[in-house]
């Protein structure tokens, strides 16, 4: 038989909450994995970045060279903030790096699909013309 809640200690109630949060959580984990939610938000990044942009080789390039450039700057400026003397975290560092790291990883990708998209697109045409 279960207790009543006033009945309960402090911890025991503590306790419980705990539970039942991880169960829900662990649900809508389940019931994301089930649907296949997952697999949907990963593929997001790239079209979230160019949306409805047609698809160009010179832009494809450019953008390239700018994610490159930019990935530079941002650890330049991370470094420069680590060798600064009033610092003394590594933590800020190592965030600024994973997260500097985890971006460029997921624009280059893009960019690949991209890349990807407008070889098959000019192999269609090519096809078509023979």
């Amino acid at each position: 038989m279960i207790p009543r809640l006033e009945d309960m200690t402090l911890g025991q109630r503590i306790g419980l909450t705990l539970l039942i949060v991880l169960v829900i959580l662990f649900a809508l984990a389940f019931c994301g994995w089930i649907t296949g939610g997952w697999d949907q938000a990963e593929g997001q990044t790239g079209e979230q970045l160019y949306g409805d942009m047609p698809l160009d080789a010179v832009l494809i390039r450019l953008d390239k060279h700018a994610l490159d450039q930019a990935y530079e700057n941002r650890i330049m400026r991370l470094w420069e903030v680590w060798i600064s003397p009033t610092t003394r975290d590594a933590s800020s560092f190592s965030n600024g790096l994973k997260i500097a790291r985890q971006r460029y990883t997921e624009a280059a990708a893009a960019i690949g699909r991209r890349e990807r998209q407008l070889i098959e697109l000019e192999q269609r045409h090519q096809d078509q013309r023979k």
